[in-house]
C-alpha cells in the first residue's frame, strides 16, 4: 500500500516471491478524475477575449487557477525474478497515483509469469525422482492482478485508507505444479478427471493510521479480508477426493512505529490471519532503521510466525516459521548509494492434509544475499539488486516421493529493478 511514511522499510521483494511459492503465505497490497479540467478548457477560452482587467489581477487570477491544478503524481515500475535450472519466476508491476490535498488514490497491476520443468507424460509422476525418467517438459502459467487504493486524512493525524484488489490465475508456481501433478495423476491411470480450474481471488482491506506523538509516534491498525478460488489437492480411493477448493481468510494487523532518537526508528507489527478450517496463524515481525553515522544506515528486520495444526492427527505439531535480514547502504555521493544485504528463513514444514499423500512442504532453510545500486535524483530514483538464493528442504514424506520433484533444494540467482518518479 501506497501510505507516505517516515519509516523507510527495505521490503523483501524477492524473498516474498519466492516464499509465496515455496509455502502457503499470505502473500506479501484509485480512479479519480482531475479535478479543474472543464474550467481549464474555459480559462484558455476566455484567455482570447480582451479585457479590462489589470495585469495584477491577470497574475492573481492564473495564480488561483494553478493552486486549483496543484497535486502530484506518482508513477512505479518495477521487474523483478528468480531463475534456476528447472524453474523461472518473473513480476512486472506498474502503479500509478495522485495525490491531491487531503486525498490520493493510486491504481497498480502486477503481471506474473512463471515458468517451469516437469516429467514428461510418457512418465508418471508417482514413481520416485531417483528412478529414470523421460525428458521433461515445460509449462508456464500467468497471472495478472489489479489493485486499488484510496487514501484520506482526515487531520494532520488521523489517516485511512483503503484497497482492493483481484487476480486471475496461480497464485505461485508452486500451485501450477500441483494443478499439473493431479491432472496427470488422473488421466494416466484411467481415473475419474481432475475437474477443470480457474483460480481467482479478490482482496479488500482497510487501515487507520494515528499520529499519536507529533512525527515521533505512530499506530497503525489493519483489517483484510481474502477469498481464493484455487485449484484443490486431489487423491483416488478409488473415487476423487477433492480437498477444499475456495478458501476465506481474515486479517488482522496492530503495528506500532517510533523516532526512538534522532538516529533510530523501529516499527513493531503484529498480525493474525484466520483461515478457512484452520487454526489461527500469528505472527510477530519488527524492524529497527540506524544511522551509523552521516552516510552509513543499517536495516534489520526479524520475525516470527506460529499455527497450531487443526487436524486431530496432527494436533500436537506446530507451524514454526522465523526469520532474520540486514541491509547496510552507504552513501556514497549525494546521488548514489549502494547496499549489500543478506537474509535467513527457517520453517518447520507445512501441516499434512488429510489425504493419503500429503503435498505439504517438509521442513525448509532459505539464505539470500545480495548487492544493490540505487540513484536517487530531485523527482525519480532508481534501484537495482541482484544476488544468489538458496533453498534446502528436508525429505519428502515416504508416502508421497514424486513431490520430490517440486521440493528439492535449488540454487536461485535473484534480480529486481525499480523505478520511482514524482511529477
Amino acid at each position: 500500500m501506497r501510505m507516505k511514511r517516515g519509516f523507510q522499510r527495505d521490503l523483501a521483494g524477492l524473498a516474498a516471491l519466492f516464499l509465496a511459492g515455496g509455502m502457503e503465505a499470505s502473500p506479501l497490497d484509485r480512479e479519480h478524475s482531475i479535478r479543474g479540467e472543464d474550467n481549464g478548457a474555459n480559462a484558455l477560452q476566455e484567455s482570447r477575449t480582451p479585457t479590462t482587467a489589470s495585469s495584477e489581477e491577470s497574475a492573481l487570477e492564473e495564480l488561483d487557477l494553478a493552486r486549483e491544478w496543484d497535486f502530484e503524481q506518482n508513477l512505479n515500475i518495477s521487474a523483478e525474478g528468480l531463475f534456476t535450472s528447472d524453474f523461472q519466476v518473473t513480476q512486472y508491476t506498474l502503479q500509478y497515483g495522485h495525490d491531491y490535498k487531503a486525498s490520493q488514490w493510486d491504481f497498480g497491476l502486477t503481471y506474473d509469469k512463471y515458468r517451469i520443468d516437469v516429467r514428461s507424460p510418457d512418465f508418471h509422476f508417482n514413481a520416485p525422482l531417483s528412478l529414470p525418467y523421460a525428458k521433461e517438459v515445460s509449462t508456464d502459467a500467468e497471472r495478472l492482478m489489479a489493485q486499488l487504493n484510496l487514501t484520506h486524512s482526515f487531520h494532520n493525524r488521523l489517516i485511512w485508507q483503503g484497497q482492493t484488489s483481484y487476480y486471475d490465475g496461480f497464485q505461485n508456481f508452486r500451485m501450477l505444479w500441483l494443478h499439473d501433478y493431479y491432472k496427470e495423476k488422473g488421466s494416466a491411470a484411467g481415473f475419474e478427471s481432475y475437474p477443470k480450474v480457474s483460480p481467482h481471488g479478490y482482496q479488500l482491506g482497510t487501515q487507520l493510521r494515528w499520529e499519536y506523538l507529533p512525527a515521533s509516534g505512530y499506530l497503525e491498525a489493519n483489517f483484510s479480508y481474502y477469498k481464493d478460488w484455487i485449484a484443490p489437492s486431489a487423491e483416488w480411493n478409488p473415487e476423487l477426493d477433492l480437498g477444499l477448493s475456495v478458501i476465506d481468510s481474515f486479517s488482522y494487523r496492530l503495528a506500532s512505529e517510533n523516532v526512538l532518537s534522532p538516529r533510530l526508528r523501529s516499527l513493531l507489527e503484529i498480525q493474525m490471519t484466520d483461515t478457512m478450517a484452520r487454526e489461527k496463524r500469528w505472527g510477530v515481525q519488527g524492524s529497527l532503521n540506524v544511522a551509523l553515522g552521516e552516510s552509513l544506515v543499517l536495516r534489520a528486520q526479524g520475525g516470527w510466525v506460529t499455527e497450531n495444526s487443526a487436524s486431530e492427527a496432527e494436533r500436537l505439531k506446530e507451524f514454526d516459521a522465523r526469520f532474520v535480514g540486514a541491509t547496510l547502504e552507504y552513501n556514497w555521493t549525494d546521488a548514489w548509494l549502494v547496499s549489500v544485504f543478506g537474509r535467513y528463513y527457517r520453517d518447520k514444514g507445512e501441516f499434512q492434509n488429510s489425504l493419503p499423500a500429503s503435498n505439504a512442504s517438509p521442513k525448509l532453510k532459505s539464505y539470500q544475499v545480495g548487492l544493490g545500486m540505487r540513484w536517487v535524483g530531485e523527482n525519480a530514483s532508481v534501484k537495482i539488486t541482484a544476488g544468489p538464493y538458496f533453498t534446502r528442504y528436508e525429505a519428502v514424506d515416504d508416502d508421497a516421493p514424486f513431490f520430490e520433484d517440486l521440493y528439492k533444494s535449488r540454487d536461485w540467482a535473484a534480480v529486481q529493478f525499480a523505478f520511482s518518479m514524482q511529477f
